[in-house]
């Protein structure tokens, strides 16, 4: 590794690591607000939403790994324009290419670690962080079933939940394709969920075929899976793959799965784009007195985020073909710095 190259890493990974940190804690945030915040408003143990929340990081850190290279690029390209390094670098017969390629290298190495993690430690994650609220419902039941809910038993029932109480909950009804239970009244133990005071109804083809009343029953829960189901996006490339393959043969709409598909390709390397975009931007500055600051750096990072919001929508409801839709941001930073490179100067 060259002068040039340490010198451009430092700059710009002392920048990186500090926008990836206020990059994560604004993901957290975002899922803290939405997703826990009534959770604890109903008296869910903190220290389960804490436990929640880090098993979170890992999709936070991969998720704003490329955001927060962006900010980086701009940031420290931005200053080194302004104090003139730049064209210090270009006097010393430096080309502009190689600060491009050290920092585009970079952003693939970053791409690279992106992809991985978000293949392995990921996914695994995330599987914890459903752990955590899957005993955090058994043993507080009210604080995260809402009204509403539908879980399922050991032999794949559908458990619909009305209304939960402090002591569990009511209006509870389990539905299987000859079968179905009502029950008033329903609580869990140990391994099991208890209904009280049901019916139990047994169909033959679409007509009733018997009735029966009971006082206490319990269905066996081997592990609860909370719907709703986990996102696409939670799933591996493998398991994209699998569900689309299945969706196609029976007909079903996959173009939620086929987008994230393509973005699990598409945000990792969002890192080149990024560098491409950033070195070109900083060289056409030197064309005139022009100065990015940080309310421009900060516009061009919320920039992609807003795309990438915008495309991802669009593919999953098959307005744009999913490969589009994931690679659409990506592809416009790149035209952009392609742009900015063939107009500025050498």
């Amino acid at each position: 590794m060259n002068t040039l190259a340490r010198y451009l890493l430092r700059e710009v990974g002392a920048y990186l690591l500090g926008g990836l940190a206020v990059v994560v804690l604004l993901l957290l945030g975002g899922v803290l607000f939405e997703v826990l915040a009534p959770l604890l408003s109903r008296g869910a143990d903190p220290i389960s939403i804490g436990q929640y929340l880090a098993h979170r990081v890992p999709e936070a850190l991969v998720r704003g790994l490329p955001i927060a290279y962006l900010f980086a690029l701009l940031l420290a390209l931005s200053r080194m324009a302004e104090d003139s390094e730049l064209k210090v670098i270009l006097a010393s017969g430096i080309r502009r290419e190689s600060v491009l390629g050290v920092l585009v290298g970079f952003g693939a190495l970053l791409a690279l670690i992106g992809f991985i993690a978000g293949e392995s430690w990921v996914p695994s994650e995330l599987q914890k962080a459903n752990q955590v609220l899957r005993q955090a419902i058994l043993a507080k039941p009210r604080a995260l079933l809402q009204p509403g809910t539908f879980f399922r038993d050991s032999y794949g029932r559908t458990i619909y939940v009305g209304e939960a109480t402090d002591n569990g909950f009511r209006e509870v009804r389990v539905l299987s394709l000859n079968e179905v239970l009502l029950a008033e009244r329903g609580s869990f133990e140990p391994g099991r969920l208890v209904l009280e005071n049901g019916l139990r109804v047994t169909f033959d083809g679409s007509r009733p075929r018997t009735v029966t009343e009971f006082a206490r029953g319990t269905l066996p829960l081997a592990d609860l899976a909370v719907s709703p189901p986990s996102r696409p996006s939670d799933l591996t490339l493998a398991e994209l793959r699998r569900r689309i393959t299945e969706y196609r043969k029976y007909g079903r709409p996959y173009a939620a799965e086929a987008t994230a598909y393509w973005r699990k390709w598409a945000e990792p390397a969002a890192s080149i784009a990024f560098a491409i975009f950033a070195v070109a931007l900083a060289f056409w500055m030197l064309g005139g007195s022009r100065s990015l600051g940080m309310v421009g750096v900060v516009t061009l990072t919320f920039f992609y985020y807003a795309t990438w919001s915008v495309f991802r929508i669009m593919g999953e409801q098959g307005v744009l073909a999913p490969w589009l839709a994931a690679w659409g941001p990506d592809l416009l930073y790149v035209a952009v710095g392609l742009l900015l490179l063939l107009g500025g100067k050498r």
